[in-house]
């Protein structure tokens, strides 16, 4: 074999915010604070305090490969440690405060940080966590003026390690397989696995994220202005943290300010272009929107992924607010895995052929490759219809949790997604439901996502689940739990069921419908069905 004469130089995440200082300092990074001011300056300025607060980690005792854990909102400050702490060499542990204070402190002792850095939108959840923390000896608080926690350890302030700090000279370098950042999975069933993404994966999915057919839209010259509402503590924010810098666009971050009011005046404050959440959000927004009679003249693309999006909701962004409905596939395992772009000539046909395409989950991406699998193990074909195990394999997904025995992966070296899904010939992706939610009945596959989405086209319902309830003869039959809108107190069961009659086969009727006050929903925004079996048994 004869090598490449091409220098090795690595991979590094360092790499991407130097960039962005060097060349396109002067674009604004715009941060809300916990007390709803908003600050705003240069990726030049944040490169600087980056190598100011790695000096300071660094200068406490911060070594290669140790954990710096983080309880933090969408912040500047938040968006500094996503290259400080991998820069210096230490692996960012991000935490989801959404989660319990059981799940906080199980997911911050397994994760081994010594060092915990959280924002005063926090200090509540460190506070109970605490005394569960057994590894944790430095605690930072992050602060823009705010009244500062009582706590019952000392802690350092974050602003002021960064005004005392004489910056680094520069990032070191070093194997661009080393861990970067580690996030935990939402632990929905069972406790939360900790997926450690490397800086040579971290940049891969950065790059293959502003690939422009990822989000479509591109326009040379333009300025496209980025904001994560999706939690940049859950997946590294979806890569927003490191998109946004490595092509030269504005990021915009919501601080803790997620009402839907907070989070579409600022997106026409600051002109975004391109946003993140999950679907459940974007309802959310949609309906704040239409009951004001606004819009956001500016934003072009709505990034989505988490679970399936409503065909509804997606004319309603489309026609009403004229944003693309971007629906990817994914997971924290296997970032990046799918585009939500129509495939290139497809913009011919007819809107409502392309909605066809569009309400398909994702369309596979470059980098990642996908498979169908029976439940015998046999590769199923790439036809649209035969629904088998999805499974993924490729450079930025995981072989492996951290601290764990079990592995995720078959014999063969691909990555179980837990997910029952279609692929077609032109790389549509089409997810059916979760492995352990699909339904069986009588031999055949039910796809509670499908009857999901039909239900929510029916006036009045919000929410939908389908959960499988068992059955002497069929073993499983469908239940469909409904959360209606508000004002629908006049609601029909009846009506619905008949609606979605008229859309499936027989066999796929749901057994009754059941309607609950609130919809138990994860800390990041999915349904939890695991709580719905426990109400609805049978």
């Amino acid at each position: 074999m004869i090598n490449g004469l091409m220098m090795d130089a690595p991979l590094l995440l360092s790499s991407i915010i130097e960039y962005a200082a060097e060349y396109h300092g002067d674009t604004q990074v715009v941060s809300r604070t916990m007390t709803d001011k908003t600050l705003r300056y240069g990726y030049a300025d944040a490169y600087d305090r980056t190598l100011r607060i790695a000096a300071a980690l660094t200068g406490l005792g911060l070594r290669q490969s140790d954990r710096v854990a983080t309880l933090c909102w969408n912040t500047r400050q938040h968006f500094e440690l996503f290259y400080a702490v991998p820069g210096a060499g230490g692996i960012l542990h991000t935490v989801n405060p959404r989660l319990s204070a059981e799940h906080v402190a199980y997911i911050i002792n397994h994760g081994g940080a010594e060092v915990l850095i959280f924002d005063t939108g926090c200090a509540e959840i460190v506070a109970q966590a605490l005394p569960r923390l057994t590894r944790i000896k430095t605690l930072i608080l992050i602060d823009d003026g705010e009244k500062l926690p009582d706590l019952d350890r000392s802690y350092l302030r974050y602003e002021t390690l960064v005004a005392d700090a004489p910056p680094l000279k520069g990032f070191p370098e070093f194997d661009e397989r080393a861990g970067a950042v580690l996030c935990y999975t939402s632990g929905t069933t069972g406790n939360p696995k900790g997926v450690l993404y490397s800086h040579r994966s971290l940049v891969l999915i950065a790059l293959a994220s502003i690939a422009k057919d990822f989000f479509g839209g591109y326009r040379n010259g333009a300025l496209d202005v980025y904001m994560p509402i999706a939690g940049m503590f859950h997946a590294t924010g979806w890569s927003f943290p490191h998109t946004a810098p490595i092509s030269g666009g504005k990021l915009v971050l919501p601080g803790r300010q997620h009402s839907p009011q907070a989070l579409c005046q600022l997106m026409n404050e600051e002109g975004v272009t391109i946003a993140g959440a999950v679907p459940t959000v974007l309802l959310g927004l949609c309906d704040w929107l239409d009951e004001h009679g606004s819009t956001i003249a500016s934003l072009q693309s709505f990034l989505t992924s988490g679970s399936a999006v409503p065909q509804l909701l997606i004319e309603r962004w489309e026609r009403d607010h004229g944003v693309s409905i971007v629906q990817t596939w994914g997971m924290t395992e296997s970032l990046c895995s799918s585009k939500g772009s129509l495939k290139p000539g497809l913009d011919r046909l007819a809107k409502a052929d392309q909605l066809a395409s569009k309400k398909k989950t994702a369309r596979a991406s470059w980098g990642t490759r996908l498979r169908i699998v029976s439940d015998a193990g046999d590769i199923l074909p790439h036809d649209g219809k035969s629904v088998g195990h999805l499974h993924a394999r490729g450079p930025w997904t995981a072989n492996g949790y951290f601290n764990e025995d079990t592995s995720p992966l078959t014999d063969d070296g691909w990555l179980v997604t837990g997910d029952m899904a279609t692929l077609d010939g032109q790389g549509y992706l089409d997810i059916k439901d979760r492995a352990k939610d699909i339904i069986k009945s009588g031999g055949e596959w039910i796809s509670t996502s499908e009857l999901e989405s039909f239900a929510l086209t029916h006036p009045g319902v919000k929410y939908a689940a389908v959960i499988g309830i068992p059955h002497p003869k069929w073993q499983e039959r469908p239940l469909l739990i409904i959360q209606l809108e508000a004002g629908a107190d006049r609601f029909d069961p009846d009506a619905l069921l008949s609606h979605i009659e008229s859309q499936v086969v027989k066999w796929w009727m749901p057994a009754r419908v059941e309607i609950v006050e609130q919809m138990p929903v994860s800390a990041t925004g999915k349904i939890l069905k695991s709580e719905l079996r426990k109400a609805f048994p049978a």
